[in-house]
């Protein structure tokens, strides 16, 4: 229902009959609602333990960065 009021002295100047459509009709156009994404399938790691000249490699440039 609604309701036509003067807002100065808040008197009811009509009311206007119910909604002439339902909640059905209203909601018609709505698009679908969000649904959760399906997770992405894990692969499966080919990582590798570094070697001592990698591991000396990254120290010296860490060290050489710092100075």
């Amino acid at each position: 229902m609604v309701i036509i009021m003067d807002m100065d002295s808040g008197r009811v100047i009509r009311e206007a009959p119910g909604d002439a459509y339902g909640d059905e009709v209203l909601n018609a156009g709505w698009a679908e609602v969000p649904q959760v994404a399906p997770r992405l399938a894990e692969v499966a790691s080919t990582r590798q333990t570094p070697g001592e000249s990698e591991i000396a490699g990254f120290l010296a440039r860490l060290y050489a960065a710092q100075e």
